[in-house]
């Protein structure tokens, strides 16, 4: 018998037993369903959110204090002119600013919102390339110097506080203080951020005005290039340790380092739950063995006439085993179809772009027909070394 012979023959034999064979592929469809849904819509979402982080520039920075480290902390540990001496420095730095973020309570007209509000310098807009002003404008390094009590809100924001009145030049309350609005701006916040809050931007110097010890939470930067950023981070650490006497008391992270930490994150994440839905194809190889067990006791006549007909004992051993492939490989297709329709609807309700992993597709086959073989070998093995005879004999 030839392998065209055993392909024909192992069909035949499937479609005889349609139902049971359905049965005994449901176990590889759920599990190469499960499989390639997870590595799509993993790496399709860790695709999204990496494009997303990247929208707030491959060359920026934060620098910190590490509040891991033995000195002692103090409200000048960072502090505005830092960043001013900084940015003319180090010729690895094309900005930094210094950033403080809070919430308070913006009070208008026609409501009363929380919001973010952060305080920083004029340059922020050349760090932070997601801020675009709409209206007005932002605050400029002389409202800074002059401690002048202005604010930019989000766009969203100041139609919340003024309805449909033009915000610029009408006034917000901050508690007893009182803020006249400049400018209004669009911002691309990070798609996946459940928190859906407003923003707001104030001069630093006029924030820090407010309290009795002005401090500094953190410095954004932004290198010349992406090539620069690991020297620009060295460079302010140098400095800020040197200025201010504690070693080791700054730290600084990139862009780049987030994405690579959240790649490194998310990619265990996904082979993990790939494992686990793996687990199910083991499960179904084993119904896989089973059934073809069934499959060889209930045609033992038919193995001993063929044998008696010339039939090899590898002959046998083939065409049990391409049945238990075909069955395998015929769940892997429809598993993959499933797969990839389910993890494009999960994408579309979760608004994340599904990814065709073609790697994971052919591991997927591949693993098919790994179990096909590996669970199929017993059942065919057991079929081959039948004795002719005592097949004939069976009842």
């Amino acid at each position: 018998m030839n392998i065209w012979e055993s392909f024909r023959s192992a069909l035949e034999g499937i479609w005889a037993n349609k139902m049971r064979s359905g049965l005994t592929m449901l176990g590889i469809v759920i599990g190469i369903t499960s499989v390639i849904a997870v590595t799509a819509l993993g790496e399709g979402g860790q695709k999204a959110i990496v494009s997303e982080m990247e929208k707030f520039g491959q060359n920026s920075f934060n620098v910190f204090v590490d509040f891991d480290s033995k000195e002692e902390h103090a409200p000048d540990d960072l502090t505005v002119e830092d960043a001013d001496v900084l940015s003319k420095i180090s010729p690895n730095i094309e900005h930094i600013v210094p950033m403080n973020q809070t919430t308070a309570m913006l009070k208008g007209p026609k409501k009363e919102e929380r919001v973010n509000l952060y305080a920083t310098t004029a340059d922020f807009p050349k760090v932070q390339p997601t801020v675009k002003v709409s209206r007005g404008r932002f605050f400029s390094a002389a409202d800074d110097k002059e401690l002048r009590a202005v604010v930019v809100l989000e766009e969203e924001l100041a139609a919340k506080l003024f309805g449909r009145m033009n915000p610029l030049g009408q006034r917000v309350r901050m508690g007893s203080t009182s803020l006249v609005v400049i400018g209004t701006f669009k911002e691309d916040k990070f798609r996946f951020d459940m928190e859906q809050s407003y923003s707001a931007y104030v001069p630093i110097r006029f924030d820090q005005s407010r309290y009795e010890e002005p401090w500094v939470s953190y410095l954004i930067g932004k290198a010349t290039d992406k090539e620069s950023v690991n020297a620009a981070m060295q460079q302010s650490i140098q400095y800020l340790s040197r200025k201010h006497q504690k070693e080791g008391h700054y730290r600084a992270v990139s862009m780049q380092q987030q994405v690579s930490q959240f790649n490194q994150v998310t990619g265990t994440l996904t082979m993990v739950f790939s494992v686990i839905a793996g687990i199910s194809l083991v499960v179904g190889g084993v119904g896989v063995m089973n059934i073809m067990l069934v499959s060889v006791t209930e045609r033992t006549r038919e193995i001993g006439i063929r044998k008696a007909l010339g039939a090899r004992r590898r002959d046998i051993l083939v065409q049990f085993l391409i049945e238990s492939v075909i069955v395998c490989l015929i769940g892997g297709l429809i598993g993959v179809l499933l797969g990839l329709g389910t993890a494009a609807l999960i994408s579309y309700f979760a608004k994340l772009p599904p990814l065709m992993s073609w790697h994971s597709v052919f591991i997927a086959f591949a693993f098919s027909s790994a179990i096909g073989i590996f669970f199929g070998l017993y059942p065919a093995n057991k079929a081959a070394k039948l004795d002719p005879i005592d097949a004939l004999r069976y009842e």
